[in-house]
């Protein structure tokens, strides 16, 4: 599920870098949140019982919250696909676990350890190298759109966490959707561009694609703990690079295969040291 999961968000990638000018970034954020609204209500009533059970919460703030920062979010990060070869805009995406361990002190309380503070400057320093800041001369100025998206993402990730103890997957996906989804009306207003056949299919097909990326994900999460299944994660990278370089003649610079590698390393490195120390715990 994991690596379908990677597979469906490089598709995504794909068709959005396919239907080029021919969709605004609004149209964008309005099919690709309609499309897993109506997916996740229909689903997730079926699951449980009804819309009224699975809209019921006490923690609607968070919700909005949640929704909000995912609107700017996806912003962001449908940008960064637009505008930087997908082998740097997936790299990009994996610096989003290394942020959640620099929120989950002042958020959440959670203590950082030396360990884990060393592996995410080391990760740090891979996102540096992938972005290419250490070289004004040739740094794109559009990878702030998918450090962004990473950094609100793990805002995201820990908001989640604390959800997650009271309410349902379905429920939480459905909120964050529905939130996206009521932004992108007034910007579609002033930013509607005519769809012809073949950007509506382009738009149809990247919105399908990242709402399967979210759900096999999520199923793969409930099925398995998180640090047998992050590794896989990774692959998505196998995925967009091929993919970037046959169908858009993107370059593989030797930058981004560093960072890439760097970053991996560092997010592997604290999830071995998570799992030592459970272990430890047990024994």
């Amino acid at each position: 599920m994991m690596v379908a999961s990677a597979l469906m968000g490089a598709l995504e990638s794909v068709f959005l870098r396919l239907l080029g000018d021919q969709g605004s970034q609004a149209q964008v954020l309005l099919f690709r949140s309609g499309t897993q609204l109506v997916l996740v209500a229909g689903v997730g009533a079926a699951m449980t019982g009804g819309v009224t059970a699975m809209l019921k919460t006490q923690r609607l703030r968070k919700h909005l919250l949640r929704g909000s920062l995912a609107a700017v979010s996806w912003w962001c990060y449908y940008m960064s696909f637009k505008t930087l070869p997908l082998a740097l805009a997936t790299t990009l995406t994996f610096s989003s676990q290394l942020f959640v361990l620099l929120l989950v002190w002042p958020m959440l309380r959670e203590r950082v350890t030396r360990a884990q503070l060393v592996a995410t400057l080391v990760g740090f320093a891979g996102i540096l190298i992938a972005a290419g800041i250490w070289n004004p001369m040739t740094l794109d100025g559009n990878v702030m759109y998918g450090l962004a998206s990473a950094l609100l993402g793990a805002v995201m990730i820990v908001i989640t966490r604390s959800l997650s103890f009271t309410e349902r997957t379905e429920t939480i996906l459905f909120y964050m959707a529905l939130v996206v989804f009521l932004s992108a009306i007034p910007q579609s207003l002033f930013d509607w561009t005519p769809l012809h056949a073949r950007g509506l299919a382009l738009l149809l097909l990247m919105a399908l694609a990242g709402t399967l990326a979210a759900w096999l994900m999520v199923e793969a999460y409930c099925r398995a703990e998180a640090s047998a299944l992050a590794p896989y994660g990774y692959s998505r990278l196998l995925f967009a690079a091929p993919l970037g370089y046959w169908l858009f003649a993107d370059s593989i610079a030797a930058s981004t295969v560093s960072g890439a590698l760097l970053i991996v390393a560092s997010n592997l490195a604290l999830l071995a040291f998570v799992a030592h120390q459970r272990k430890r715990a047990d024994s």
